[in-house]
């Protein structure tokens, strides 16, 4: 998770260990950030996230945030992790909480939690 850090007026990710560097860990966040389609070089890039902010609050956006984010992640698969698992599940009404699982090329695991504004 990340937390605000009032003295930089910057967000500090706090599940970072020392065998991730922030570039790994910022190249999942930028993917599932940024919207599918509006990289201006590569328009397979992003994810469809930012769609279910104006959908209903139902249980099957559960899935579909779990599909959206394994989407968005495929593309760095062989090249910077081993493997990318995805699992999702609602923590509160409007709100849903993704459970990254990244396992480098070497074998180090990491997780990163990402959640998800539905129905906003």
């Amino acid at each position: 998770m990340a937390k605000i850090d009032f003295s930089k007026k910057d967000y500090e990710l706090a599940s970072l260990d020392e065998a991730f560097t922030q570039d790994e860990i910022q190249s999942v966040l930028i993917c599932l950030y940024q919207h599918r389609g509006k990289h201006f070089a590569r328009p397979d890039q992003g994810s469809y996230l930012y769609k279910l902010r104006r959908s209903k609050d139902v249980e099957r956006n559960k899935v579909l945030a779990r599909q959206y984010a394994e989407q968005a992640l495929q593309h760095l698969v062989p090249s910077r992790f081993r493997s990318i698992e995805v699992s999702a599940r609602r923590s509160e009404s409007g709100r849903i909480d993704l459970s990254i699982n990244l396992v480098k090329l070497t074998g180090q695991s990491q997780v990163i939690h990402y959640f998800v504004p539905v129905g906003v």
